[in-house]
């Protein structure tokens, strides 16, 4: 059985790349098989990966007579493969909606890879047609979202739109809000926590800190348990990568 887990948000530099990689990477690490789909058009969960960008989202979503399987690339960890991104997934965009493709679109299109027990969709934080088809497709849908003023604006806009496509017929369920870029010391952070918890409750999960390491670790195209495997945020995203396991 497949799960899709879709990460998304609609506000900018909340940390959805890096969770998609981490959570992505400890459930590969853990003896499953995971996909990436990258249908954000910077591309960077490559990068992140140590590999470069490329239109694979875009040929899957346009070139649609093609065997889907040609797009995929080996990361060179067991277990886990993507379907790179790069900035023809714009292009993408701009011809799904001048098709008015279904909002079961993607789900359509990732329904071959079914020999993956999880698919990660990462996502553009701006609405306009592949992040609700993303969602849609989702089994269970991330949010990321910073533990910052002004960050739970750009939370309550998906969750709204989570609302609405569950009016449309998405079936799919929140798997959780994940705080993130936490600062036990800092008052903004801790006010930031207490909001979300006031606001969601339960569907707040365990916050990933802030941290040098999650920063640097793209540019070395590796992930956090590659960079060191004690880290702090190596066993937060392994916490988180539990959570997905019990309730997937």
């Amino acid at each position: 059985m497949t799960t899709i887990i879709t990460v998304t948000n609609q506000k900018g530099g909340v940390g959805k790349t890096s969770t998609v990689l981490n959570l992505a990477s400890q459930l590969a690490f853990s003896g499953r098989q995971v996909l990436i789909a990258d249908f954000d058009p910077q591309g960077q969960c490559a990068i992140g990966l140590g590999l470069n960008p490329e239109p694979g989202a875009f040929n899957l979503m346009v070139n649609t007579g093609r065997d889907p399987r040609e797009f995929i690339r080996a990361t060179g960890r067991k277990g886990l493969s993507i379907i790179p991104g790069d900035r023809t997934t714009a292009t993408a965009q701009i011809v799904i909606n001048a098709e008015n493709r279904p909002l079961d679109f993607i789900r359509g299109l990732l329904r071959p890879f079914r020999e993956y027990q999880y698919i990660f969709i990462d996502t553009a934080p701006s609405v306009g047609g592949i992040q609700e088809r993303a969602i849609f497709a989702a089994d269970r849908v991330l949010i990321p979202s910073a533990t910052e003023f002004f960050s739970t604006n750009g939370l309550g806009q998906v969750v709204n739109t989570l609302g609405q496509l569950a009016k449309q017929g998405w079936e799919g369920k929140l798997l959780g809000i994940l705080p993130t870029f936490y600062d036990e010391v800092s008052s903004e952070s801790k006010e930031t926590m207490q909001e979300l918890t006031r606001n969601f409750g339960e569907a707040v999960l365990p916050p990933v800190h802030r941290t040098t390491l999650l920063r640097e670790a793209p540019a070395e195209g590796k992930v956090a348990h590659e960079m060191d495997p004690q880290h702090r945020a190596t066993h937060e995203y392994h916490t988180l990568c539990q959570h997905v396991i019990k309730f997937s």
